[in-house]
């Protein structure tokens, strides 16, 4: 059998030629990935919090948090069989460590009954409801924890519906690391067991400001991290969106469990399959040209 030799070569550069289209191919894709991974690493994953949390650095963080404060509306609780429950809060440290003074809204449905009341918390007391405010979902809250003196461990909470015109505010004695400040949606422990999410739609934190080091300002003028809710699978419970143009604002929204993944499983047929049918399309018809020509 004769092998024409000019058909050889030319087979031999289209096959070198998809090869390294390929190879060019993927080592984008592989540097697209890692640029990704770079802008993204602000996001951490956790087992009840979702939002954000500033502090004087992120990666080595001092005690010099003083307020925190912020404004959302009561979001409705979907009514489930099992007992569910939500958070939303505003906190300062917490994050790794064991002080954290608090105050928000619960969101819970137990035994078929939805309901909804403010709270504050020092931990490792328990949680205190507070019967002065009767709110209802729909309802605009706003909240803010000061501290009143350093050298006497005194803060300031206060909370505050907005729609109802309803004010709470106590002045405590409290110890706390100082570390950070925090915006959350969260799934409580109850009885020391981690609670189910309630699915509580959408939840949008406004005007969410912070002094940090005598500073005052928005969550985007510190350093800053996004806190994504994650179950024991690791898939996440909750979406959290980038920060608003002035980096005062948010939204974290519930997600169906049977939808946590479907958009990424999209992302990968669209842009990643698509391109290599198109090659191996391409590789086919010029080496059957090629061949027969």
């Amino acid at each position: 059998m004769k092998i024409n030799s000019s058909k050889l070569y030319s087979i031999s550069a289209v096959i070198l030629l998809v090869v390294g289209a390929v190879a060019i191919y993927y080592s984008i894709s592989l540097f697209l990935a890692n640029l990704n991974q770079t802008n993204t690493s602000t996001s951490l994953r956790v087992s009840q919090w979702s939002g954000y949390m500033v502090a004087s650095d992120i990666q080595n963080r001092s005690a010099v948090v003083s307020s925190v404060s912020a404004s959302w509306t009561v979001p409705e609780v979907q009514l489930s069989e099992n007992n569910t429950f939500s958070g939303v809060w505003v906190g300062i440290g917490g994050y790794g460590e064991k002080t954290l003074i608090q105050t928000g809204t619960e969101q819970e449905c137990i035994d078929d009954r939805v309901s909804y009341y403010a709270w504050y918390e020092l931990l490792p007391d328990y949680l205190v409801r507070i019967p002065s405010l009767r709110i209802r979902s729909g309802d605009t809250i706003s909240a803010s924890i000061s501290l009143i003196s350093e050298n006497a461990n005194t803060w300031s909470i206060e909370i505050s519906d907005v729609t109802r015109g309803q004010h709470f505010e106590k002045v405590v004695v409290y110890t706390s690391s100082r570390l950070s400040a925090e915006w959350i949606v969260e799934r409580p422990k109850v009885n020391d067991t981690i609670s189910t999410l309630a699915n509580f739609g959408n939840v949008t934190f406004t005007e969410c400001k912070a002094t940090i080091d005598g500073v005052t300002g928005a969550i985007g003028n510190f350093s800053y991290t996004q806190l994504v809710m994650v179950g024991a699978d690791e898939n996440p419970l909750v979406s959290v969106s980038s920060l608003d143009g002035d980096g005062s604002s948010f939204t974290v929204s519930y997600l169906e469990p049977s939808n946590a993944t479907s958009q990424d499983d999209l992302q990968v047929n669209s842009f990643t399959v698509l391109p290599l049918a198109f090659f191996a399309l391409a590789f086919t018809r010029k080496l059957y040209a090629s061949v027969s020509g």
